[in-house]
């Protein structure tokens, strides 16, 4: 039969997806999400550092001073390193010496705590502003842009002994009774002065004790002058961003980064989210769809029968042989579809005169033991409808 047949009846497709489509539909939803976890990591990373070396004694960068802290050691000064005001002020006790680099990065009620401990006190680079904030009565004396080679011109002992340095910053006036050493703009690079019974030292460069200075001129020496005059170090080194005083704990993930950067990630967030509902399928019940060819009945046999065949299903292709025969047997003797093995095998075997066990095996017999059997069946079932079409 040569006639065309469309199925009729819609086909449910299923909704699920397997693993390599998925892929293929959320690679870029998943490329851009770890991107920005990387992101995110990596400038975490680069916060949690605290300083980034910046004047850090555990550094070993150019711009760090683990030489200085090297050397102190070796004559016998311990040095601690802290990163948060409320820990440098708990460990400054008296018979200490509290270093402060980079004041710029902590608050003014933290340097005020600070000034007030009981421990000497030197603080390296402090500004204008952070000069306010320690409340120490010194006037600044102006800034140096350019580095200048300078002697001491001072009796300090500390500086004789070093002698003439390179520095440049910023410059004080040496308050009543103090003494400055290293003239510089309108005032001295470095000024200590006696008050509340311990001795505060301000240096305006501390360029001169990073790694990769510490060797040049007398800037070892003016270091361990200035270091090493009492047995413990408190060296507070605050962190370029995230909490610059009052914490005492861990600084966490978020706190480290910056608030351009939260924003960045909240707008790439929603960004994602907006793609993955674009690009997403929708959640709901199945949807049926109609088969858009049209295939030859010739063509559906044909591969039914190949399944079968791979499947080895020999019960099935025998069960769908003789289901076809006899709903055609059934159409041409006047039955209905409902009708009964019975009442169809006398009906048949009557009309070509085989017995009824005969005709039995043929139409609700066993499945076929192997190939040839089920060939043999249909061809059975085949010349039994031809004996019913001519009788």
């Amino acid at each position: 039969m040569t006639a065309v047949a469309e199925l009729d009846q819609p086909r449910v497709t299923s909704a699920d997806a397997t693993f390599p489509q998925r892929w293929r539909r959320y690679r870029i939803v998943v490329a851009v999400a770890l991107f920005g976890i990387v992101v995110a990591i990596v400038v975490g990373l680069l916060g949690s550092g605290g300083n980034n070396g910046d004047l850090d004694p555990r550094s070993y960068q150019p711009n760090g001073t683990h030489a200085l802290a090297a050397l102190l050691d070796a004559r016998g000064v311990h040095v601690d390193t802290v990163t948060t005001a409320a820990a440098a002020q708990s460990a400054a006790i008296s018979g200490t010496t509290l270093v402060v680099v980079n004041p710029a990065r902590l608050d003014d009620s933290a340097l005020s705590a600070l000034a007030a401990t009981h421990a000497d006190l030197v603080v390296m680079e402090a500004g204008p502003l952070e000069l306010g904030a320690l409340g120490l009565g010194v006037v600044p004396g102006g800034q140096a842009f350019d580095d200048e080679t300078v002697t001491p011109s001072c009796s300090l002992p500390a500086a004789t002994t070093a002698g003439s340095i390179s520095t440049g910053n910023y410059a004080y006036q040496t308050p009543p009774g103090g003494t400055g050493c290293y003239p510089l703009a309108d005032g001295s690079a470095v000024v200590t002065f006696a008050r509340d019974g311990r001795q505060v030292t301000l240096v305006g460069d501390a360029r001169p004790f990073t790694n990769d200075q510490l060797a040049d001129d007398g800037n070892a020496a003016l270091g361990l002058g200035l270091l090493s005059t009492n047995p413990d170090v408190v060296w507070l080194a605050p962190p370029v961003i995230g909490p610059s005083s009052g914490s005492t704990g861990q600084a966490t993930l978020t706190s480290l980064l910056p608030d351009r950067l939260k924003w960045a990630v909240l707008q790439l967030a929603i960004a994602v989210g907006v793609i993955a509902l674009w690009r997403g399928r929708r959640l709901g019940r199945l949807v049926p769809e109609t088969l858009p060819v049209v295939v030859r009945q010739a063509e559906t046999v044909l591969g039914r029968a190949r399944l079968y065949r791979r499947a080895r299903a020999l019960d099935r292709a025998s069960a769908a042989l003789r289901s076809g025969a006899r709903d055609r047997l059934a159409r041409r003797l006047g039955f209905g579809a409902g009708v009964s093995s019975d009442a169809l095998t006398d009906a048949v075997s009557t009309r070509v005169g085989r017995a009824s066990t005969n005709v039995a095996a043929l139409l609700y017999g066993a499945a076929p033991a192997d190939d040839h059997e089920l060939v043999l069946l249909a061809q059975q079932l085949a010349a039994l409808e031809r004996e019913v079409l001519r009788s």
